[in-house]
């Protein structure tokens, strides 16, 4: 009886438009000895007929799993086709996993996905773009106000979005959901599923051409974005601008605190136009007495330009 000696051959990466939509695929050549008939498992004849999807390779993926280890990222197990641990995975934010706890996992759970916990104890900041909810859109005007990214690591996800890796800037940087329409912020206490993970959909995640983290090093996250996630660094306390929104400011007083309140919402993500029509509410309610509307809209065009210039000067 012969036996079934499958050659594997490396899967191929096939990338069209700015984003693409990645398909892998993977070619068996059957070899057999002594002319036997083929004696093939379930899954290879799925692979063979087309019936399948490409499913994880073990050996790949926990060579992977190693790689990104031996690079100083914290690793974890996914569940397969998921995006959740079969782990509790909280001491992972501060302690990386050994080799061993690497190979214990996958020797559980063979056909897991991985997952690389962003953050500092990784160095890694990760924006996830999510091009079905208008990411790819918010990116570009976002990059057309503040100037485009830098070329940075890149993974293109099973469900055609775009995972962009940046170096941690040092500090607590947070999760933030919703950064902008489709765009979410991976950071301190987060993580994010890495290639060549299995999407739900069955298909894999894969490092954009010529952006593997063996081909190009980190970037440095923008300014622009890691100023709104982080707000003022000084300013009032949370009960101050309770307090003065709430009771209103006198003649004398009210350039100066629109001005602040501005700053403030801006800072914090607000965008300029929804800023312009609280304050105008803000002022004809609270102020003693109000300001011309139009001298409220010159304020805050003033400082939305200096907010502007903030965010674009290096760090």
């Amino acid at each position: 009886m012969g036996i079934l000696s499958p050659i594997v051959e490396p899967p191929t990466a096939l990338l069209s438009g700015s984003i693409g939509v990645v398909t892998l695929t993977k070619r068996l050549k059957p070899i057999y000895s002594d002319n036997a008939s083929p004696q093939r498992s379930d899954t290879e004849h799925a692979i063979l007929d087309g019936s399948a999807e490409m499913t994880a390779a073990q050996p790949s993926t926990i060579k992977a799993a190693k790689r990104y280890l031996a690079r100083g990222w914290s690793v974890l197990p996914l569940r397969p086709r998921d995006k959740r641990p079969p782990i509790s995975w909280e001491h992972l934010q501060h302690e990386r996993p050994s080799e061993q706890d690497v190979a214990e996992w996958f020797r559980s759970w063979p056909d897991a996905n991985i997952g690389i916990v962003t953050g500092e104890i990784s160095n890694l900041i990760v924006l996830d773009i999510d091009p079905k909810h208008g990411g790819d859109a918010a990116l570009e005007r976002l990059e057309h106000k503040f100037g485009p990214l830098s070329a940075t690591v890149e993974a293109v996800t099973g469900g055609d979005g775009r995972h962009l890796y940046f170096a941690h800037p040092g500090g607590l940087t947070r999760n933030r959901v919703g950064l902008s329409q489709g765009i979410d912020l991976r950071g301190d206490g987060g993580y994010i599923v890495a290639p060549p993970s299995i999407h739900p959909t069955g298909r894999p995640y894969a490092w954009a051409p010529g952006r593997a983290p063996d081909e190009i090093t980190l970037a440095a996250l923008p300014r622009w974005i890691l100023v709104p996630i982080r707000g003022p660094r000084v300013g009032r306390s949370l009960p101050e601008w309770r307090q003065l929104v709430r009771e209103g400011v006198p003649e004398g007083e009210r350039n100066s605190t629109i001005a602040s309140l501005t700053g403030h919402l801006l800072w914090h993500g607000v965008d300029p136009d929804v800023a312009l029509e609280l304050l105008l509410a803000w002022n004809r309610m609270r102020c003693r007495p109000p300001l011309d509307d139009a001298e409220v809209a010159q304020v805050i065009a003033s400082i939305t330009r200096l907010h502007d210039t903030n965010l674009r000067t290096p760090t």
